[in-house]
């Protein structure tokens, strides 16, 4: 919506300068439904700064942060708005993770111990066999990677037929091809992955602009390829901090987040990422000074959903595929402290309603 300035009254207009003010001081804050009117007490705004410069630095093209389940600071550059769509990469293995634990609270999956063969037969046989969903989800299935697997026309077929290279349960690797094998189990329940999960996570929580990319065969990868804007990863980033809530509705077990985002192992990415706690397809706990606990979904040239739930922040940072902003890849330590650094500790953060799937953003 455009603003005449010339038919505002004066009351008007005076609300309008204090907005121009304010924003000289600090990114810019929403009036909108779901949206900061105003600085909370508790965020410092030297600290907003700060985690401007280095989004800056970094080549970011759309951030977001919520904090107490209102938006703090949304920026955008280099002609990007929020109705951008980004590919998020890795992120979207988290979003995958999801996806399994919507299963098992509805019964379609039996729990984490079920072992992949149960819905895919042809692993049922040899090492194969002893391979469960808890293996995929925290690494471990000791599936081989499949040399240039992101470019195959057939990425479900690859992921299936690769063997293992170790025994399931005892090396955590970073594996593109286990993680794509969650879409192999959905598809083995009968269902479409991004049909389903639409369906059951995207729409109520009014992620309208989400959607799954596929391979050229026509199968959505698991492992990334969730096309998705800033506010919308937002709200999922938002969805996980309340426990599964949305509003007045449990859409996950709270049982399920709590799990998901627990130590289930430790978990690297060459010199990429060091060693960290990782939960089911969750990185957890960077430590950079003294961050808090801290739950994040990461994913190629640093395209990162952080949480942080002792400061009830949510951080998005999205580049898409531009490898300019690959810099924060390995800076995620950098990027959790300056965003845990917007909250004055010194103030304790209340419970506060989540987003709402209602809202609107605008440039």
């Amino acid at each position: 919506m455009r603003l005449n300035l010339l038919k505002l009254r004066r009351p008007e207009a005076a609300i309008l300068a204090l907005g121009l003010a304010l924003a000289l001081w600090a990114p810019p804050i929403r009036a909108d439904l779901g949206y900061a009117s105003s600085p909370a007490p508790e965020i410092d705004p030297e600290g907003l700064r700060a985690l401007k410069t280095l989004l800056e630095e970094t080549s970011t093209r759309a951030a977001v942060v919520v904090h107490d389940g209102q938006v703090v600071a949304e920026w955008y550059w280099r002609g990007e708005g929020p109705l951008s769509t980004f590919e998020c990469w890795s992120t979207s293995k988290s979003i995958a993770s999801t996806m399994i634990g919507l299963l098992i609270d509805e019964g379609r999956i039996e729990g984490v111990g079920d072992p992949v063969a149960k819905y895919v037969p042809s692993w049922d046989e040899g090492d194969k066999a002893r391979v469960t969903l808890r293996h995929l989800l925290v690494q471990t299935s000791g599936l081989q990677e499949v040399a240039g697997f992101p470019m195959l026309p057939n990425q479900l077929e690859a992921a299936i037929n690769a063997p293992l290279l170790t025994p399931p349960g005892e090396v955590g690797r970073y594996n593109n091809a286990g993680c794509n094998m969650i879409a192999a189990v959905v598809y083995g329940l009968g269902l479409d992955p991004e049909a389903y999960i639409r369906e059951k996570l995207w729409k109520p929580l009014g992620m309208d602009r989400t959607s799954w990319r596929r391979d050229s065969a026509g199968n959505v990868i698991t492992y990334a390829g969730v096309q998705v804007t800033a506010p919308d990863l937002a709200r999922f980033g938002q969805f996980i901090l309340d426990k599964g809530r949305w509003g007045d509705r449990q859409i996950l077990s709270q049982r399920w987040i709590e799990e998901a985002t627990r130590t289930q192992t430790h978990l690297s990415i060459g010199n990429i990422v060091a060693e960290v706690p990782y939960g089911y397809l969750w990185w957890l706990d960077f430590r950079p000074e003294d961050a808090p606990h801290n739950v994040s979904a990461l994913g190629l040239f640093g395209n990162n959903l952080t949480i942080i739930p002792e400061l009830r922040l949510v951080g998005v940072r999205l580049v898409g595929s531009d490898r300019e902003g690959a810099g924060l890849m390995t800076r995620t330590p950098d990027w959790v402290a300056a965003l845990a650094r917007i909250v004055r500790r010194s103030t304790p953060a209340d419970e506060a309603p989540s987003l709402t799937a209602t809202q609107e953003v605008s440039p």
